[in-house]
């Protein structure tokens, strides 16, 4: 009878033991199944990616169509669906998704939001207005080698605002890429002085958001769906408010809304297009960085004057392609050079 209790401590211990290395090995396989990477990850990322590159030139593919293929030449008008749809969607993303929080609320207030914001709101609406304009007399591969020549109005103006004094390494990238621009200007089959002279409004506009950026903004780190829950409605507005002025009138005279029901589904798609923009470079920023982001905009805007010349059937000579060349190496230098502060 004595022996009784002690087989049961016995089969107790036995019992306990047997509990701990069950549960011993249940954690180790735990831990074996968090160190193995898994591939959904990086599939997202490769997705996310492909995305980015894809979407972007569709947009501006769907917004020449518009104002050249279909005749409704209106690019403050066109730019401002693409707008409004994102201020439409950043604004579902944030306060009914509720998927991206508001993290500098705390400083935008009413009078800077309308004083800072609305500054450099305006000179976003601008860029992105003239930059659909230059599609109205340029081909779509002349207006992306024209983009490489952006960093030059960006280095002039922030030198000339003393907001930045750029380095020798840096002025050396920006001569080369005037250099390639001048090349790939001369090469060009349908040159028109009028289209030039707009994309360089546009690129000048750029450099001026890119500074009143960092004066008004005090280089406010927005992320990018929250950057754009902020700035889309602003651009919105002086979109449509001058489009209104400038444009509208002649749209109604000349009957052009027409135009719209006459081919809605591509009216939508740009409107779709505008927005999925802006999510596709929040979430490659979001699963890469800001770095990633530039790089593969200088991929993609590569990828589209080859397109165009493939596709499109426009005309690239072999002084503009090493013109072209020029500007792609230097731009890339160009932004080594900023990322690593030489």
């Amino acid at each position: 009878m004595a022996r009784q209790p002690q087989d049961e401590a016995a089969r107790e211990e036995d019992t306990l033991l047997a509990d701990e290395d069950q549960a011993t090995d249940q954690s180790d396989l735990a831990e074996e199944r968090r160190q193995k990477p898994s591939i959904v990850e990086p599939l997202l990322t490769v997705v996310y990616c492909v995305a980015y590159l894809l979407v972007g030139p569709a947009l501006i593919l769907t917004n020449k169509q518009i104002l050249k293929d279909i005749g409704f030449g209106y690019p403050m008008m066109v730019s401002g669906i693409g707008q409004a749809s994102s201020a439409i969607g950043a604004a579902v993303v944030i306060r009914v998704l509720r998927l991206q929080p508001l993290t500098q609320a705390h400083q935008v207030r009413w009078s800077f939001f309308v004083r800072n914001m609305g500054v450099v709101g305006a000179a976003t609406a601008a860029s992105l207005c003239f930059g659909n304009a230059g599609y109205l007399y340029l081909t779509v591969s002349f207006v992306q080698i024209l983009k490489a020549f952006t960093p030059v109005f960006v280095v002039a103006m922030l030198f000339c605002t003393g907001v930045e004094t750029p380095s020798k390494r840096v002025c050396f990238a920006v001569l080369m890429i005037c250099v390639g621009t001048s090349i790939a200007s001369a090469g060009e089959a349908h040159f028109d002085a009028l289209g030039l002279l707009i994309m360089l409004c546009a690129e000048t506009c750029e450099a001026i958001r890119l500074v009143l950026t960092q004066k008004l903004l005090n280089n406010l780190k927005f992320p990018a769906m929250e950057g754009l829950y902020y700035m889309a409605p602003i651009c919105t507005i002086w979109m449509w408010g001058l489009a209104s002025v400038i444009e509208l009138p002649t749209v109604l005279r000349n009957g052009h809304f027409a135009l719209v029901q006459l081919h809605p589904f591509t009216f939508f798609w740009a409107m779709f297009l505008g927005f999925a923009v802006n999510v596709a470079s929040f979430l490659v920023i979001k699963r890469t960085s800001s770095v990633m982001l530039k790089l593969m905009g200088t991929a993609r805007n590569a990828g589209l004057v080859l397109f165009s010349a493939i596709f499109l059937e426009e005309t690239i000579t072999t002084t503009q392609a090493f013109g072209y060349g020029v500007c792609l190496f230097f731009f890339c230098l160009y932004n080594y050079y900023k990322l690593n502060h030489l």
